[in-house]
């Protein structure tokens, strides 16, 4: 699928959690419902030609105005049952769940408290990568490299060696927002990309990452309106705004 064909549509479409997003929203139809969230039934469908909806407590904006803390758990990695490939090792699922983790928190460390543990005035930033299609394009890359260099650098080289080897089709990444003091769902988002039956659309490593990234930097577009009193349009957070790496 053509990147900035890609990034369009996401620029449209993943909202970082704002409100404006709900304006010409309908029911969610034909939600997938991988079970990670305990109700899908508040969710509100975008008007987009894939599956994408959000859901926003009336609390939000309260909630987050008195945040402190944020709590950022490992995602969650769920493969489809129908994935063409599904041989992924222990080590490299934890690796893939900790640098979609690491890609969330790196969008709001510099200024937020990460916490490890919820407690008053924080917010839990539920993930989890479901419907996950993979596809193998040959051998796992580690088989060539020593151990001494995988286990040092498979985060940092995960998006370049992995993904010569091992494809992302299709995806949905959910987040859920909930209030650290007393488990309140305070906000739920599904973005699904990627389409594992047709080649011209598949999504790729690369692209999840790029989304989770703007979505990161529009969730903290959000704190900072509510922290400092400020009212920056979170829309306007693209690709390009992303730090370089």
């Amino acid at each position: 699928m053509n990147r900035s064909y890609v990034m369009d549509r996401i620029a449209k479409s993943l909202c970082g959690l704002t409100l404006a997003f709900l304006a010409n929203a309908g029911v969610a139809a034909d939600m997938p419902n991988s079970g990670f969230f305990d109700d899908y039934d508040k969710l509100q469908s975008a008007d987009a030609s894939w599956i994408s909806s959000i859901y926003l407590s009336d609390h939000f904006e309260k909630v987050l105005s008195t945040t402190q803390a944020i709590v950022v758990p490992q995602p969650e990695i769920f493969l489809a049952s129908n994935s063409k490939y599904k041989g992924i090792s222990p080590d490299e699922m934890k690796s893939l769940a900790d640098s979609f983790q690491a890609v969330i928190i790196d969008a709001l460390a510099d200024k937020y408290q990460i916490a490890m543990s919820p407690g008053p005035n924080t917010i839990v930033l539920r993930m989890a990568l479901t419907g996950v299609h993979l596809k193998k394009k040959g051998r796992k890359f580690y088989q060539y490299i020593p151990t001494a260099f995988v286990l040092s650098s498979l985060k940092r080289a995960l998006f370049d060696d992995f993904a010569k080897k091992i494809q992302l089709t299709e995806v949905a990444w959910e987040a859920e927002i909930l209030d650290g003091s007393n488990a309140e769902v305070l906000g739920q988002l599904v973005l699904q990309m990627g389409n594992q039956s047709e080649k011209k659309e598949f999504t790729s490593w690369d692209d999840l990452v790029t989304a989770m990234s703007v979505g990161g930097m529009r969730l903290r577009c959000r704190f900072d309106n509510a922290s400092d009193g400020t009212d920056k349009d979170c829309f306007e957070i693209t690709e390009a705004d992303l730090p370089v790496q």
